[in-house]
């Protein structure tokens, strides 16, 4: 496959569905370590909330180790399979005993089985989504192309986050435990279901998606290659909004379940709001794959968020001026909340992987060795360490303030702490990064000289 600037020809429709397909069951198992592992271990199980919040940092802190091994190791692997399958097909069955272990509870429950247990998924999705965001990233060297591979991996996301929302709720109602879809048969079906998608869905993409080429140039020690990356000034920008981002979608996330029950007491239509979005998000994808090729990647993420942030900004008023005075308006208003929301929710995620690809280029250039699974590994290492923060304060403030999520009555203290963590918190951090990515300077001009000049240089080693 051609991987140039130049002629690059278009994955075929069933190979970009090959490819993003592969998300579905990580989509299905991830959102609920996010969202349904708090109250499922500490309300089903009875651990402690403030335990389960720093559980959950220190096992999202084991992968600033393994994140950047598995990227540098995966860079460095040469198979007559390719350098990426191996590694994607190793994680495929720690996936999978993981989350049976971790959402079909075995035994008696603790502390330390929910850190072994939630420590063993992290690993797994560091196994495979650390090379298979390298592959996809190396299968083009076209600036809107990227964009087609990215969008399709998001869609396919997204789906799988609409799965992740439904069968706790159909799983609950078939076993009669009500509207609890953080119930012990309602995760169980999210386990099952990672172990039943997980391998159909790698063999579909191991034999449908070529791995490019290996672009052989030259290599360069750790200390070398983190030298580079600290002076590749977009990778920088590409650090600071990843790190906002992901404390803000962290906090936002483990508390979303807790603040739909207990502020906006809105019972079983929360799941309705959490469905709007990622079906919108399916609808708006396409949109921003275009609009990215049209004025460029970054500003898209830019102008996506504000729409975002500036309808998210109205949660408060809802809370604070519509619940009181007009309580039936109060579902109507964050369903078009949410659904604005949803709309503009795949832009950062589709247009922020392909401005990743290319900035693997620029780093190329620089290094002058291919590295993609280490770039991405590096990124989504501090990401994590940032996801693990955000959960490691959310929950214990809200502990510390008095926050019970098994109990119906809460202090207004209580409360107000739990809307800040879901709400404000986040809005403060998010406007930030909206304000970081717009200073972003590789437009497609640029990105395609950088294929140029990336090429030349292969060329000539080559010949030499």
């Amino acid at each position: 496959m051609d991987a140039g600037p130049i002629g690059t020809k278009k994955l075929s429709g069933w190979q970009l569905f090959s490819y993003g397909q592969l998300v579905v069951p990580l989509a299905v198992i991830g959102l609920p370590v996010a969202i349904y592992i708090p109250p499922f271990y500490s309300g089903t199980l009875g651990l402690d909330l403030a335990a389960v919040g720093f559980i959950l940092m220190l096992a999202r802190l084991s992968d600033v180790v393994t994140d950047p091994l598995i990227g540098r190791w995966s860079d460095r692997t040469r198979t007559r399979w390719g350098r990426r399958r191996p590694w994607v097909a190793l994680g495929v069955p720690i996936m999978m005993i993981s989350a049976y272990m971790l959402f079909v509870p075995q035994g008696t429950v603790s502390n330390l089985y929910l850190l072994i247990w939630i420590a063993s998924i992290y690993f797994g999705f560091t196994l495979i989504t650390i090379p298979y965001g390298a592959w996809g990233a190396e299968i083009s060297g076209d600036y809107a192309e990227r964009n087609r591979i990215t969008g399709s991996r998001e869609i396919f996301t997204l789906i799988g986050l609409l799965v992740a929302i439904t069968a706790p709720i159909i799983a609950a109602y078939a076993l009669d435990q009500g509207e609890n879809s953080a119930s012990r048969g309602a995760m169980a079906a999210l386990g099952w279901l990672t172990v039943g998608l997980m391998p159909v869905c790698a063999i579909i993409m191991f034999i449908s998606v070529p791995e490019p080429p290996i672009e052989e140039v030259r290599q360069i020690s750790f200390v070398q290659g983190m030298r580079v990356v600290m002076r590749n000034g977009p990778l920088r920008l590409i650090l600071y909004t990843s790190i906002l981002g992901a404390l803000a979608g962290s906090i936002n996330a483990g508390v979303a379940v807790m603040f739909f029950e207990h502020v906006a007491e809105l019972g079983k239509a929360s799941v309705i709001l959490i469905f709007v979005l990622f079906a919108a998000g399916v609808i708006g994808s396409p949109f921003w794959v275009t609009i990215g090729s049209r004025i460029g990647k970054h500003l898209g993420i830019a102008y996506a968020g504000i729409i975002s942030l500036f309808v998210f900004s109205l949660v408060p008023v809802v809370i604070y001026w519509v619940k009181p005075h007009f309580p039936d308006m109060v579902m109507p208003a964050m369903f078009a909340i949410t659904l604005i929301q949803g709309l503009t929710i795949g832009a950062a995620p589709i247009l922020g992987q392909s401005i990743l690809a290319d900035v693997v280029d620029l780093d190329t250039l620089k290094s002058g060795e291919q590295r993609t699974a280490f770039i991405f590994a590096f990124l989504a290492m501090v990401r994590k360490a940032f996801e693990a923060i955000g959960v490691g304060i959310a929950l214990p403030v809200l502990a510390w303030v008095g926050f019970n999520p098994a109990t119906e009555i809460n202090s207004p203290t209580a409360l107000f702490t739990l809307t800040a963590m879901y709400c404000l918190v986040p809005l403060v951090l998010w406007i930030i990064s909206v304000a970081v990515i717009w200073q972003y300077p590789i437009t497609r001009d640029r990105q395609v000289r950088l294929r140029i000049a990336l090429e030349k240089r292969i060329i000539r080693r080559a010949r030499d």
